[in-house]
C-alpha cells in the first residue's frame, strides 16, 4: 500500500493541488478529455475504511471545473458517512 501511495498523488498535490485539499486520506489518478472528467483512486473514510472507487462523468455541458467540484463534494459525503 506504501507503494501505491507514493504513485498517486494525495489531496492538495499535482493534479488535484486546488482539489481536496486535505490531503492524506486520498489517493487518486485524474484524467480530463474534452467533455469527460475522470477520478480513480482510494480513499480512507472518517471511520479508517479504505474505499476504493473510479467516477467517470461522460458528455457533460459544464466547465471541468463545476464537474470536479461536484465530484469533490461527492467524495467528501463518501468520507464523511463510510
Amino acid at each position: 500500500m506504501d507503494r501505491i501511495k507514493n504513485v498517486l498523488p494525495t489531496g492538495g498535490t499535482g493534479t488535484i493541488s486546488h482539489y481536496l485539499e486535505d490531503s492524506g486520506y486520498i489517493f487518486v489518478k485524474t484524467g480530463t478529455l474534452s467533455a469527460v472528467v475522470a477520478l480513480s483512486g482510494f480513499l480512507y473514510t472518517k471511520k479508517n475504511k479504505l474505499l476504493i472507487f473510479s467516477i467517470l462523468v461522460n458528455n457533460h455541458h459544464n466547465s471541468a471545473t463545476e464537474i470536479r467540484e461536484g465530484i469533490e463534494k461527492f467524495i467528501q459525503r463518501l468520507r464523511d458517512n463510510y
